[in-house]
């Protein structure tokens, strides 16, 4: 069982969701799609979407529709800038969404809370 699944295709992103999830002792798993990623938060601790894939809107309202995955928190990250996908994406339910620095520079402390023996 992975405690992190993520959604998200930006090379810099999955190395460094990958490198600070090893260093914390965090199993992760990429999912490659939405529906990929509600088979799998369903048993994780955190889910992470990169808000600028065109599809994460439709994994935020799958997650949302599955009474298991529901309950397993989303954090996203997008551009600062856009405001409208900020809006939207907490209108489909997105626990926490950041800014893309704002995610990088805080992944530690986020990555925490689903590290092994935290965060229960």
């Amino acid at each position: 069982m992975a405690a992190l699944v993520y959604l998200v295709d930006d090379l810099f992103f999955v190395a460094r969701i990958r490198e600070t999830a090893a260093a914390l002792g965090v199993e992760v798993a990429r999912a490659p799609d939405p529906e990929s990623v509600v088979a799998t938060a369903r048993e994780a601790r955190l889910v992470i979407l990169d808000l600028r894939r065109p599809d994460a809107l439709r994994a935020l309202d799958l997650l949302g529709a599955d009474a298991v995955a529901r309950a397993v928190p989303s954090l996203g990250f997008i551009d600062h800038e856009n405001v409208e996908g900020i809006e939207a994406a907490r209108r489909h339910g997105c626990a926490t969404v950041l800014s893309k620095r704002k995610f990088a520079s805080d992944l530690p402390a986020l990555l925490s809370a689903a590290a092994p023996n935290r965060g229960a």
